[in-house]
């Protein structure tokens, strides 16, 4: 009987600097001199993030520099975090770096070409003939897409490392800023997640049944939605874009997407016993909680790691998903977990999970 592949190990790093709310505020006047203080406060208290994590030094961010410049502290600050997050995987799923056949690494504020994965194979000890997978574009989205995609992989017989790693600090452009700059400074935040995706006959841990399975994973693309989301790309480097209707734009898409997802794979909405939500926002988790009418409580995952990580874009489902496992979280016998991301496109990733059942 086939068995689907298991996530044996996931962790997440983050930067040593981190920021609250005052701190975040003290900054973001600096950066938005323009702008009403008690627009920033409110806006603040009103985002659901409590702390982040930040790589560069604050006071670099009130300095302008080129898209070079910034391009070139991601790509210091991507490697130095991924390696933790995939020492830190391996060590949870008892594994050697060598026993990695891929490897799936995503990132979307900043660009490498070779990708960060070349540098990572020396730095974490990956195998010379480790088999890459370098994914830039499909922002937010991305994590719960490599996560699918290690789970297809992961079905031929290959172990997959999926990685994550975003510092979306450095995203925010110099010069002229907009009151959406502004929103994304407010939100985003900088760190890297990890995960190992194997094949069931590989797992042989005897902590395998308290591992969750990846039964499928899916997309959905929202047609004329391009410009809800993403980046304009410039001499200023990434500029985000966030249409203001998005949440109205999710809210009217996420019940048809879901349940032709379910129905594809033979479930309903009553067979979901844990929502893991990409945190994208507190309004994109109110739109999720009031179209599927969950009860209070019903994201605690997502809200943890919102508040806790703030928006790490692709590496926040990966954060979800670590924090339920590390709580504990079970669900009733016959019920599955779904793990949900949004990213540009605007593309809808879904993933479905055998999750460790009450016993």
């Amino acid at each position: 009987m086939f068995q689907p592949p298991t996530i044996a190990g996931i962790a997440s790093a983050f930067p040593s600097q981190t920021v609250d709310r005052m701190l975040a505020f003290e900054t973001l006047v600096g950066m938005f001199p323009g702008e009403d203080p008690r627009f920033i406060t409110s806006l603040l208290e009103r985002s659901g993030v409590g702390l982040r994590h930040i790589g560069p030094e604050l006071e670099s961010l009130l300095r302008e520099s080129d898209f070079s410049a910034r391009n070139a502290h991601w790509k210091t600050h991507a490697l130095e975090l991924s390696a933790r997050a995939i020492h830190l995987a391996l060590e949870r799923a008892r594994l050697s770096p060598a026993e990695i056949d891929c490897v799936i690494d995503v990132s979307c504020t900043g660009i490498a070409i070779p990708a960060l994965d070349v540098d990572l194979v020396s730095r974490a000890s990956l195998r010379s003939d480790v088999r890459r997978i370098p994914i830039t574009e499909s922002g937010c989205a991305a994590g719960g897409l490599a996560l699918g995609l290690g789970a297809s992989l992961a079905r031929g017989g290959e172990r997959v490392l999926v990685l994550a790693v975003e510092v979306c600090s450095l995203t925010l452009p110099g010069g002229e800023r907009t009151r959406t700059d502004l929103v994304a400074a407010a939100l985003f935040a900088d760190g890297a997640a990890a995960a190992i995706v194997q094949p069931a006959n590989a797992d042989q841990d005897s902590r395998a049944e308290h591992r969750p399975r990846i039964l499928a994973g899916g997309s959905f693309l929202l047609p004329d939605t391009q410009r809800t989301m993403g980046f304009d790309i410039g001499d200023h480097g990434l500029r985000i874009v966030l249409d203001r209707d998005l949440p109205e734009v999710l809210s009217a898409a996420f019940p048809d997407a879901l349940d032709a997802f379910l129905a594809r794979h033979g479930k309903r909405r009553a067979d979901i016993g844990l929502h893991l939500m990409h945190p994208g926002g507190r309004r994109v988790l109110e739109v999720w909680e009031s179209a599927f009418e969950l009860p209070a409580g019903g994201l605690v995952y997502s809200r943890q790691s919102l508040e806790r990580f703030g928006n790490l874009s692709s590496a926040s489902i990966l954060t979800v998903i670590e924090l339920a496992l590390a709580d504990g979280a079970r669900v009733n016998p016959g019920q599955v977990a779904l793990a949900a991301a949004v990213g540009p496109g605007l593309s809808l990733e879904f993933l479905l999970l055998e999750w460790p059942s009450r016993a």
